[in-house]
C-alpha cells in the first residue's frame, strides 16, 4: 500500500513540501486541514463521532466532514472528503481559516459551511455515529461537556459562534 502524503506548511500556512501523513502525530510538523459545517434545512448541524481507530481525537465528536489535505487544496479536499465521508456531494463555501496548535495536532483548519438535506452514508471506518444538532443545543453541550468535542472542534466552534453564527440563516 503506497504511504499517503501530506502538505507540510510553516507557521504562516507557506508550503514547505509533502511529507508522510504518520510524521504529523506528533507536534513537529504542520499539515493544512479541512472541515465542513453541514447544516440541514432544519437548521440543524450535522456533527459526527470520530471513530476509536483514528490518531487524532478518537471518540471524540467534530463537524461533520474533517480531512487532512494531500498534495491538493483546501476546496479539493473538502469535494473528496464530502464524498468518502459522508457518500453525498454538495456545495459548500469557504467560511473562515483558523490555526490549531495542540500537543499531538499542528494544522490550519480551512472551514467550510454547506446545507443538504440528502441521506448520510458515513464511512465506518472513520465514522462511529452521526447527529442533526441545533446551534443552541451544540453550543450549551459544548459549555459544559467540552470534552466530549475534538479540541480543534471546539476551537473552531467558538469562533464560529462569535463571528459567523448570526449571519448563516
Amino acid at each position: 500500500m503506497k504511504e499517503e502524503m501530506n502538505i507540510e506548511v510553516d507557521e504562516n500556512d507557506k508550503v514547505i513540501g509533502l511529507r508522510p501523513r504518520k510524521d504529523f502525530y506528533s507536534d513537529k510538523h504542520i499539515h493544512r486541514s479541512s472541515y465542513l459545517i453541514l447544516f440541514n434545512s432544519k437548521k440543524e448541524m450535522l456533527i459526527q463521532k470520530r471513530a476509536p481507530t483514528k490518531k487524532w481525537h478518537p471518540n471524540l465528536y467534530t463537524c461533520a466532514v474533517c480531512g487532512t489535505v494531500a498534495n491538493e487544496t483546501y476546496e479539493e479536499t473538502m469535494r473528496r472528503e464530502v464524498m468518502e465521508e459522508l457518500g453525498i456531494s454538495i456545495p459548500f463555501k469557504k467560511l473562515f481559516k483558523y490555526k490549531h496548535f495542540g500537543d499531538k495536532d499542528k494544522a490550519f483548519k480551512m472551514v467550510f459551511i454547506g446545507k443538504s438535506d440528502k441521506t448520510i452514508n458515513p464511512l465506518k471506518r472513520e465514522i462511529t455515529s452521526i447527529k442533526w444538532i441545533s446551534l443552541k443545543d451544540l453550543k450549551k453541550d459544548l459549555e459544559e461537556h467540552p470534552n466530549k468535542y475534538a479540541p480543534p472542534f471546539v476551537k473552531g466552534m467558538e469562533i464560529f459562534f462569535e463571528k459567523y453564527a448570526d449571519k448563516v440563516f
